[in-house]
């Protein structure tokens, strides 16, 4: 079977994208080429022998890349482009990876549970760049959580405020599973980068559709609170600003995340970390 009956054998073309923190030029250039090549992007590494690399990993994400590359299935490719990674294979799931050792501790009626530690990221599709989130569970319910930034760069976005909130929008969309408007997000954060005509329009259509949406309401209404503000109203926040009626606010940090995550179930924990925009 030649390369492309490969391709069409595992259905529409994946592959799994990686950004350090230097990156994020790289990865909007790999996302743009891989939607006019109708690819997507792998959830898990799992799903795809085909591993895209933006910008220049540090020594400790480069061993957590290494750690993902040795995990994929074979036919494997790697690269930083998507020209790179032409003639390549998609194939079956690697499998799981333990991700970490169970004590026990107290919960809040005084009972033994198991505490199972488990890391987040750094190497994570939709998440912050050169992020780790270490995580103490009982159940499902974070009990603790710490943050480690192996790696950092300096801020790609600078004052080109709209399309950044765009990629904060399609990432967060993404994690909460609406794939369709995450895309339209992303076209739109390209057209704003690139002053394309017709933006107010398209964009005005693309927020009542979020802001009417029930079912993204129900997902994050009520996560994360800090300051007043959950998931949902830090996403309608980047909306108001981006429509240019509201102002978000500035200087986020991934130091809150610990705060944010505690004593939430950990199914929310990625929509919480995709809540704050502190990936430049």
């Amino acid at each position: 079977m030649d390369v492309t009956g490969m391709l069409r054998r595992y259905g529409t073309p994946r592959a799994f994208v990686v950004s350090a923190a230097d990156g994020t030029g790289a990865r909007l250039d790999v996302e743009a080429e891989m939607r006019a090549r109708g690819w997507v992007r792998a959830r898990a590494p799992g799903e795809t022998g085909v591993l895209v690399v933006c910008g220049d990993p540090g020594p400790e994400l480069g061993r957590a890349i290494d750690t993902v590359w040795r995990s994929m299935p074979g036919p494997r490719r790697r690269g930083a482009t998507i020209d790179d990674l032409r003639e390549c294979g998609d194939a079956g799931r690697a499998d799981l990876k333990d991700v970490g050792m169970a004590d026990r501790g107290d919960d809040r009626d005084g009972l033994k549970l198991d505490v199972l530690h488990v890391p987040v990221g750094p190497v994570l599709p939709d998440w912050p760049a050169g992020v780790r989130l270490d995580v103490a569970l009982q159940g499902d319910v974070v009990q603790e959580a710490r943050v480690t930034v192996v790696e950092s760069a300096p801020d790609f976005w600078g004052e080109r405020r709209v399309p950044r909130r765009l990629d904060a929008v399609a990432r967060l969309l993404r994690v909460a599973g609406w794939d369709g408007a995450a895309e339209r997000a992303a076209v739109l954060r390209d057209a704003a980068l690139h002053g394309e005509d017709g933006f107010a329009p398209r964009f005005a259509a693309f927020r009542r559709r979020v802001e009417r949406s029930w079912t993204l309401r129900w997902m994050t209404r009520g996560v994360g609170p800090r300051d007043g503000a959950d998931v949902h109203d830090r996403l309608v926040a980047w909306l108001a600003e981006i429509g240019g009626d509201g102002q978000a606010p500035g200087g986020e940090s991934v130091d809150v995340l610990p705060e944010l995550v505690t004593g939430e179930e950990f199914g929310r924990a990625r929509l919480i970390v995709a809540s704050v925009d502190a990936d430049g």
